[in-house]
């Protein structure tokens, strides 16, 4: 069996999927082929199944690091489900626990094994390693390795030894919010030496986007969740208070919501979660510790009470929304005291340098018994400053939290964090937080913008679709746009009906020719190999939306042209209508 059969019916048996996703299939058959990839896919695009499928078909056991323990987990028991054998290895295991897992492991028991990052300073583990046949590593959430992305975390600067220690494995990094000088980090911390990068477009058409400048916040949520009652809703909040404010405001006036931030119970957090991605809830209220790992396709709008840090911080949390491609709304509530509450938390975040190694002091004092979390967090400074310190001992790998207690991570480890480092990384935030206020107060196209931060190059003004440029708020206007994106990426979809009027579109044809453009500029390749002029003008003239309709237009179109190329047509043709429709 050929191993473009094999790659189809591994898809079906153990993923129920009769085709990939744009762009899922290259990433696979790059990995498969042996060679190294980074891959930058939009939120909800199936990250996890480029590097899942290839870990199915390899030999041996694929490795994949991930920080997120509640997505690991999710992942793991989905992976399980499907009978795939696999396991997750974190902090929050029992040692009795971690002792059968690692066993496991060194047997080569199982077939996907997600390490969270902090796994690298053991040396155990790394012993564990050796002698285990990993022919591939998957670096998930690849922008945590450098520091200008949104999340930064050093342990992923050890992933680079480990995939020395391991005898160069194929290695795939993915993320989904990755500028150009990210991408270029994630490349050199990983040592690629030689790589394949995809770029999926950022845009994502369905979402509209839209800044309201309102004094009286609350009054606007409960008249925007009582307007869409039923539908799914997420409602960010910047802290724990105002999302308990917001909750019981909204479970005062008989509305079912869920609540979640890092403050409640685990047991509490997972229920909220569940009752929401089961549809018990349909809003909940939530800092942005909630989100990843959710799968669930139908969030219709997505409320922003707060201003986000960053913009990668922003799209991210909106590209839950529409994930089932249909039109779904980004609201974000604008106020000047959302950027003083942003630079105060920032500031918080990054304590001096002697107050984090004081408090490590005394944890290494403690030694093997741990000092309560509750101790530290007593004594002549604020608590919410000695709280800072704990966190940027853990996110540097100094100390570990269990059950209320923190333990020294290694024993007798130096004290090694500079007050360099730490203003270097709040300047970082800083910066990212002004350019959050560039696009809350933009004059010009939020969609626009949005891509220009990502360095994608859009190929319009105006979408259409958002605060700035108006939006689809008419009833008649959403239902048809709705209709339009519900088929995108439908193969089953009819011909379009162009009606008599089927003359080349020329303000058409020249954008569709600037996405040609880009396309071959980006994959090296001559303009006509994408698609030829003849090709472009009857699709400027007939607007397919789907790509069966692209197949129908023209006969000499290649199949293997429409699965490489064609969605970025498509989505810009879809844009065209659209503007043509709203205006």
């Amino acid at each position: 069996m050929s191993q473009s059969k094999l790659l189809y019916e591994y898809l079906r048996e153990y993923f129920g999927h009769d085709d990939f996703r744009p762009g899922q299939q290259q990433v696979v058959e790059t990995i498969l082929r042996g060679e190294n990839a980074v891959a930058v896919f939009p939120t909800g695009s199936g990250k996890s199944l480029c590097y899942q499928l290839p870990a199915l078909m390899f030999s041996g056991t694929t490795l994949v690091i991930s920080p997120l323990i509640s997505l690991m987990k999710d992942q793991v028991d989905q992976l399980v489900q499907r009978g795939i054998p696999s396991t997750f290895i974190s902090s929050i295991l029992s040692e009795e626990e971690l002792a059968g897992r690692m066993d496991n492991l060194s047997r080569g028991k199982y077939k996907i094994v997600y390490i969270a990052p902090e796994r690298f300073y053991s040396e155990g583990f790394i012993e564990a390693l050796k002698g285990l046949e990993v022919p591939f590593v998957a670096v998930d959430e690849a922008h945590c390795i450098s520091q200008w992305g949104h999340n930064f975390r050093p342990a992923y600067l050890k992933v680079r030894d480990l995939i020395q220690q391991l005898g160069s494995p194929v290695v795939a990094a993915f993320t989904a919010t990755a500028n150009r000088h990210v991408q270029q980090d994630i490349v050199r911390l990983l040592n690629l030496k030689e790589y394949k990068l995809f770029v999926r477009g950022f845009d994502r058409p369905n979402l509209e986007f839209r800044i309201e400048k309102i004094r009286d916040k609350q009054g606007f949520v409960l008249r925007y969740v009582k307007k869409n009652l039923g539908k799914a809703g997420i409602i960010y909040a910047a802290t724990r208070k105002t999302v308990e404010e917001l909750y019981n405001l909204l479970i005062s006036k008989g509305i079912p919501a869920g609540m979640y931030h890092a403050g409640l119970s685990s047991r509490d957090r997972v229920m909220a979660q569940e009752d929401f991605a089961r549809g018990k809830i349909s809003v909940m209220v939530a800092t942005n510790a909630f989100g990843m790992g959710i799968d669930k396709s139908d969030i219709r709008y997505i409320l922003h009470y707060n201003m986000p840090r960053s913009l990668e911080y922003y799209y991210q949390e909106v590209g839950r929304a529409g994930r089932d491609g249909r039109l779904a709304s980004c609201i974000l509530l604008y106020s000047e005291e959302d950027y003083h509450l942003n630079r105060a938390l920032i500031n918080i975040n990054y304590p001096p340098v002697g107050l984090v190694e004081s408090v490590y002091n005394r944890v290494i004092e403690a030694g093997a018994k741990g000092v309560a979390l509750e101790a530290l967090l007593k004594g002549n400074m604020s608590r919410q400053i000695l709280h800072s310190a704990v966190r940027k001992l853990i996110e540097y790998n100094y100390v570990k939290l269990k059950n209320g207690v923190v333990y020294p991570f290694l024993n007798g480890r130096k004290f090694e964090l500079t007050q360099e480092e730490i203003d270097q990384h709040k300047k970082v935030e800083l910066e990212k937080l002004d350019k959050m206020v560039e696009y809350c107060l933009s004059k010009r196209c939020l969609r626009y913008k949005i891509l220009e931060y990502f360095n994608e190059e859009p190929t319009f003004t105006k979408c259409g679709n958002c605060s700035v440029c108006g939006s689809a708020a008419d009833g008649t206007k959403r239902k048809f746009i709705d209709d339009l994106l519900n088929g995108i990426l439908n193969v089953q979809g009819d011909a379009y009906n162009a009606g008599e009027n089927d003359r080349t579109d020329y303000a058409l044809l020249d954008v569709l020719k600037q996405v040609r453009e880009r396309i071959a500029k980006k994959a090296g390749i001559p303009r006509q190999a994408v698609f030829d002029d003849g090709t472009l003008e009857r699709m400027a003239a007939l607007k397919p939306v789907t790509r069966k309709q692209l197949l129908k237009i023209d006969v000499g179109i290649e199949p293997h042209k429409v699965e490489l190329f064609a969605d970025e047509f498509l989505l810009e043709i879809h844009r065209y209508i659209r503007q043509k429709t709203i205006v």
